[in-house]
Protein backbone atom coordinates (compact mmCIF):
# COMPACT_ATOMS: atom_id res chain seq x y z
CA UNK A 1 0.00 0.00 0.00
CA UNK A 2 2.51 2.39 0.86
CA UNK A 3 4.58 1.57 -2.39
CA UNK A 4 1.59 2.63 -4.11
CA UNK A 5 1.15 5.77 -2.59
CA UNK A 6 4.55 6.44 -2.97
CA UNK A 7 4.25 5.76 -6.48
CA UNK A 8 1.24 8.17 -7.61
CA UNK A 9 3.11 10.75 -5.28
CA UNK A 10 5.86 10.26 -7.48
CA UNK A 11 3.62 9.90 -10.28
CA UNK A 12 2.36 13.56 -9.17
CA UNK A 13 5.56 15.52 -8.58
CA UNK A 14 6.93 13.86 -11.70
CA UNK A 15 4.16 15.52 -13.25
CA UNK A 16 4.34 18.76 -11.85
CA UNK A 17 8.03 18.73 -12.63
CA UNK A 18 7.61 18.32 -15.99
CA UNK A 19 4.33 20.89 -16.06
CA UNK A 20 7.30 23.84 -14.50
CA UNK A 21 9.98 22.33 -17.25
CA UNK A 22 7.43 23.06 -20.26
CA UNK A 23 6.37 26.76 -18.55
CA UNK A 24 10.12 27.53 -17.99
CA UNK A 25 10.99 26.39 -21.43
CA UNK A 26 8.37 28.70 -22.66
CA UNK A 27 9.52 31.14 -19.99
CA UNK A 28 12.90 30.69 -22.36
CA UNK A 29 11.81 31.11 -25.41
CA UNK A 30 10.07 33.77 -24.69
CA UNK A 31 12.95 35.50 -23.23
CA UNK A 32 15.46 34.93 -26.25
CA UNK A 33 12.34 36.32 -28.56
CA UNK A 34 12.77 39.64 -26.44
CA UNK A 35 16.59 39.46 -26.19
CA UNK A 36 16.47 39.33 -30.19
CA UNK A 37 13.79 41.94 -30.60
CA UNK A 38 16.01 43.92 -28.13
CA UNK A 39 18.94 43.37 -30.13
CA UNK A 40 17.55 44.58 -33.31
CA UNK A 41 15.82 47.50 -31.66
CA UNK A 42 19.77 48.59 -30.34
CA UNK A 43 21.02 48.01 -34.15
CA UNK A 44 18.40 49.96 -35.43
CA UNK A 45 18.50 53.16 -33.05
CA UNK A 46 22.51 53.09 -33.24
CA UNK A 47 21.51 53.27 -37.18
CA UNK A 48 18.89 56.16 -36.86
CA UNK A 49 21.87 58.16 -34.50
CA UNK A 50 24.16 57.59 -37.39
CA UNK A 51 21.79 59.13 -39.48
CA UNK A 52 20.78 61.96 -37.34
CA UNK A 53 24.32 62.34 -36.34
CA UNK A 54 25.03 62.88 -40.26
CA UNK A 55 22.02 64.76 -41.15
CA UNK A 56 23.16 67.28 -38.01
CA UNK A 57 26.82 67.36 -39.56
CA UNK A 58 25.28 68.28 -43.24
CA UNK A 59 22.76 70.61 -41.96
CA UNK A 60 25.44 72.57 -39.82
CA UNK A 61 28.10 72.81 -42.83
CA UNK A 62 25.09 73.96 -45.09
CA UNK A 63 23.85 76.78 -42.81
CA UNK A 64 28.04 77.78 -42.33
CA UNK A 65 28.09 77.83 -46.29
CA UNK A 66 24.78 80.38 -46.57
CA UNK A 67 25.53 82.32 -43.42
CA UNK A 68 28.85 83.76 -44.41
CA UNK A 69 29.89 87.02 -45.07
CA UNK A 70 26.74 89.68 -46.18
CA UNK A 71 24.43 86.73 -45.73
CA UNK A 72 20.94 87.67 -43.91
CA UNK A 73 21.16 83.73 -41.87
CA UNK A 74 23.05 83.58 -38.86
CA UNK A 75 23.04 81.06 -36.37
CA UNK A 76 22.73 81.11 -32.63
CA UNK A 77 23.06 78.77 -30.12
CA UNK A 78 19.97 78.54 -27.69
CA UNK A 79 20.86 80.05 -24.19
CA UNK A 80 23.63 82.27 -25.35
CA UNK A 81 23.62 85.57 -24.80
CA UNK A 82 22.91 88.17 -28.02
CA UNK A 83 26.20 90.00 -28.35
CA UNK A 84 24.88 93.07 -30.15
CA UNK A 85 22.94 95.04 -27.09
CA UNK A 86 26.36 94.16 -25.21
CA UNK A 87 28.57 95.75 -28.23
CA UNK A 88 25.76 99.01 -28.72
CA UNK A 89 26.06 100.07 -24.90
CA UNK A 90 30.46 99.56 -24.71
CA UNK A 91 30.42 101.13 -28.28
CA UNK A 92 28.48 104.24 -26.37
CA UNK A 93 30.41 103.82 -23.31
CA UNK A 94 34.23 103.38 -24.48
CA UNK A 95 36.29 104.19 -27.21
CA UNK A 96 39.19 102.33 -29.35
CA UNK A 97 40.78 99.48 -28.05
CA UNK A 98 38.54 99.38 -24.91
CA UNK A 99 35.35 98.85 -27.05
CA UNK A 100 35.99 95.32 -28.07
CA UNK A 101 38.18 94.64 -24.47
CA UNK A 102 34.87 95.68 -22.61
CA UNK A 103 32.57 93.71 -24.60
CA UNK A 104 34.13 90.43 -24.94
CA UNK A 105 34.48 90.61 -20.88
CA UNK A 106 30.83 91.43 -20.49
CA UNK A 107 29.83 89.07 -22.80
CA UNK A 108 31.71 86.33 -21.51
CA UNK A 109 30.74 87.50 -17.76
CA UNK A 110 27.41 87.30 -18.66
CA UNK A 111 27.32 84.55 -20.26
CA UNK A 112 28.76 82.86 -17.39
CA UNK A 113 26.07 83.99 -15.14
CA UNK A 114 23.28 82.86 -17.13
CA UNK A 115 24.70 79.09 -17.32
CA UNK A 116 25.49 79.11 -13.03
CA UNK A 117 23.55 76.71 -11.78
CA UNK A 118 23.26 78.41 -8.49
CA UNK A 119 21.29 81.64 -10.32
CA UNK A 120 18.16 80.90 -10.64
CA UNK A 121 15.88 84.42 -11.37
CA UNK A 122 12.48 82.37 -12.61
CA UNK A 123 9.22 82.50 -10.82
CA UNK A 124 5.95 80.79 -10.80
CA UNK A 125 2.92 82.57 -12.77
CA UNK A 126 -0.27 81.18 -12.75
CA UNK A 127 -2.06 82.01 -16.16
CA UNK A 128 -5.54 80.37 -15.60
CA UNK A 129 -4.82 78.07 -17.88
CA UNK A 130 -1.68 76.28 -16.74
CA UNK A 131 1.28 77.43 -14.16
CA UNK A 132 4.22 79.23 -16.46
CA UNK A 133 7.60 79.50 -15.07
CA UNK A 134 9.19 83.37 -16.71
CA UNK A 135 12.16 85.66 -15.52
CA UNK A 136 11.98 86.90 -12.28
CA UNK A 137 12.24 91.23 -13.30
CA UNK A 138 12.39 91.56 -9.53
CA UNK A 139 15.89 89.55 -9.53
CA UNK A 140 18.56 91.61 -8.19
CA UNK A 141 21.25 90.47 -10.69
CA UNK A 142 18.57 91.61 -13.58
CA UNK A 143 18.15 94.60 -11.67
CA UNK A 144 21.45 95.32 -11.16
CA UNK A 145 22.29 94.89 -15.56
CA UNK A 146 19.44 97.04 -16.12
CA UNK A 147 20.51 99.68 -14.02
CA UNK A 148 24.63 99.75 -15.00
CA UNK A 149 24.45 98.39 -18.15
CA UNK A 150 20.60 99.50 -19.69
CA UNK A 151 17.24 97.68 -20.57
CA UNK A 152 18.62 96.17 -24.05
CA UNK A 153 21.17 94.31 -22.62
CA UNK A 154 18.99 93.00 -19.41
CA UNK A 155 16.59 92.01 -22.42
CA UNK A 156 19.30 89.78 -24.23
CA UNK A 157 20.44 88.29 -20.43
CA UNK A 158 16.30 87.56 -20.05
CA UNK A 159 16.57 85.90 -23.95
CA UNK A 160 19.06 83.35 -23.11
CA UNK A 161 17.82 82.75 -19.98
CA UNK A 162 14.66 81.50 -21.15
CA UNK A 163 16.20 79.67 -23.90
CA UNK A 164 18.22 77.82 -21.75
CA UNK A 165 14.91 77.04 -19.24
CA UNK A 166 13.04 76.21 -22.50
CA UNK A 167 15.69 73.75 -24.24
CA UNK A 168 17.38 72.18 -21.15
CA UNK A 169 14.08 71.38 -18.38
CA UNK A 170 16.62 69.39 -16.67
CA UNK A 171 19.06 72.69 -15.59
CA UNK A 172 15.81 74.44 -14.75
CA UNK A 173 14.90 71.79 -11.88
CA UNK A 174 18.01 71.49 -11.03
CA UNK A 175 18.48 74.99 -10.39
CA UNK A 176 14.94 75.14 -8.54
CA UNK A 177 16.27 72.24 -6.24
CA UNK A 178 19.69 74.26 -5.44
CA UNK A 179 17.75 76.87 -4.57
CA UNK A 180 14.93 75.06 -2.74
CA UNK A 181 17.73 73.70 -0.26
Amino acid sequence: MLKKVMKEKNEELEKIVNDYDKMLEEERCKFEELEDINSALLIKERQSTDEVQEARTEFITGFRDLSGDGSTIRIKRMGEVDEKPFLKVCRQRFSGENVELEHAMLCSIWQRNITDSTWYPFKLVDTGEEIKEVVDDEDEKLKKVSEEWGEDVKNAVKIALEELNEINPKWSILCSCAVEF
